[in-house]
């Protein structure tokens, strides 16, 4: 166990089945919250709400693989439901954990719905944001990222994983990374390139998650949805399925906020999600 800066929490290790070594960090007192983070990020990405979560809870924060330190090794079946879970529930494990409230964005999301539909025993409170279902889409809307992951892929035969690299910055990073110079992009894919790899194989494992309605009718734990109003276009037909088939959840658009909720609206984010795994309705 390592200690960091004051403002750091403890970072920890636990070997997954495979023999991979999961880094993680826990900060914080109080009820246990498990925060997951989206591809590309890792758990940085909650910079902005670690503070306030850590003076009201036990904040978990693993980093998936190819992340803040954990080997960038895929098993065989690699795919959310399967070898992400059983990465978090070895997390879960090493700490004693049995039941635990779940806060996740993006393919993070994806994880945590995984692990709440399959072992709802599991999850107490979960706040989901952006989770990245893409088997509720409409067949058309799926379609268009099926072309966009087939691109990708395309890229990389080309011109290896940089070059896919490259192709999913330009075709999801809106209009922020639209606006850099050449030199700043060129920078930041340099910082990226240790998961440049992860890119394809991310990709297949978001089109073959099988989502249904009757995932979302059974879902048993008390769930809150965020979604940013300002985010991708294909966000909001997963929000729509939300709201078809469990009217009774609390579901927000963020107003000034893109796919990186939490991160672009924090001081609006943080409040509802501490009120909501507190007990609150939402």
């Amino acid at each position: 166990m390592s200690k960091g800066p004051k403002d750091k929490g403890d970072v920890r290790a636990v070997k997954s089945d495979d023999g991979v070594e999961l880094h993680y960090e826990v900060l914080g007192k109080g009820p246990v919250v498990v925060v997951l983070h989206g591809a590309l990020v890792g758990r940085g990405a909650f910079a902005r709400m670690r503070k306030a979560l850590a003076e009201n809870f036990t904040v978990i924060l693993p980093s998936s693989r190819g992340h803040d330190g954990t080997e960038l090794t895929l098993p065989d079946d690699y795919g959310f439901e399967t070898s992400e879970v059983r990465d978090l529930t070895a997390v879960l494990a090493a700490e004693g954990l049995q039941r635990v409230h779940l806060l996740a964005h993006s393919s993070g999301g994806a994880t945590a719905f995984a692990l709440a539909r399959d072992c709802p025993e599991r999850v107490d409170r979960m706040v989901l944001i952006e989770p990245s279902l893409f088997g509720l889409m409409p067949r058309e809307i799926l379609a268009g990222r099926e072309t966009v992951a087939q691109a990708a892929i395309d890229a990389s035969a080309r011109g290896g994983d940089m070059a896919a690299l490259r192709f999913m910055m330009d075709e999801l990073g809106g209009e922020a990374w639209g606006a850099l110079d050449e030199a700043t992009k060129a920078n930041r894919l340099e910082r990226l390139a240790p998961l440049a790899s992860l890119l394809v194989p991310h990709n297949r494992i978001l089109l073959d998650f099988a989502v249904s309605p009757a995932d979302l009718e059974g879902l048993k734990a008390a769930t809150m949805l965020l979604y940013g109003a300002k985010s991708f276009d294909f966000e909001p037909h997963i929000a729509a399925a939300w709201q078809k088939h469990r009217p009774d959840l609390t579901l927000t658009f963020v107003e000034d906020a893109g796919h990186n909720v939490h991160h672009d609206c924090p001081d609006v984010v943080a409040p509802a999600v501490i009120e909501f795994l507190n007990g609150g309705q939402g």
